[in-house]
């Protein structure tokens, strides 16, 4: 499912967030990644998500090249990311609209029944929530269109 051989990747001048990375994840496997801060597990994940590329090495998804990787498959990946997510202006039930339109999958009727049973609310613009709910959303997201890889950086 996921391959990575000697993978640099570096931040301008500093030094390399990846330095010579490999690793094999199968499909049907769970994994994680733990270290330090700065270790690179963001970079890496920004790396499979095809966000940043990498100086040097191999990487295949789904028993491809990267550059091989068409936007029906890129669909089939569920992400959350540290660092990302909706404008705070946006309510959920604004997301869903965007999340139906933007993935063929995705499970409206699950996904609103998550929210309920999670206490999200529809109609609360996502600034009122706290860190928490933003959390749950952004897992609750990733998770509702039966992706076929899923990339969970700081759930």
């Amino acid at each position: 499912m996921i391959k990575f051989e000697n993978v640099v990747f570096g931040y301008g001048e500093e030094k390399n967030a990846l330095n010579y990375v490999s690793f094999h994840i199968s499909e049907g496997e769970q994994v994680g990644l733990i270290g330090a801060n700065g270790a690179g597990k963001s970079t890496t994940f920004k790396v499979i998500l095809g966000l940043v590329h990498p100086d040097a090495g191999e990487i295949r998804l789904f028993n491809k090249d990267m550059e091989q990787i068409s936007p029906k498959e890129k669909a089939d990946i569920g992400a959350t990311l540290s660092d990302s997510g909706f404008s705070n202006c946006l309510t959920v039930k604004q997301i869903v609209h965007i999340l139906t339109e933007t993935y063929e999958k995705f499970d409206r009727e699950m996904f609103e029944k998550r929210c309920s049973l999670f206490s999200i609310p529809m109609d609360k613009k996502l600034k009122e929530f706290s860190t928490g709910m933003k959390a749950k959303l952004k897992v609750l997201t990733a998770t509702s269109f039966d992706a076929r890889l899923l990339v969970l950086d700081e759930p």
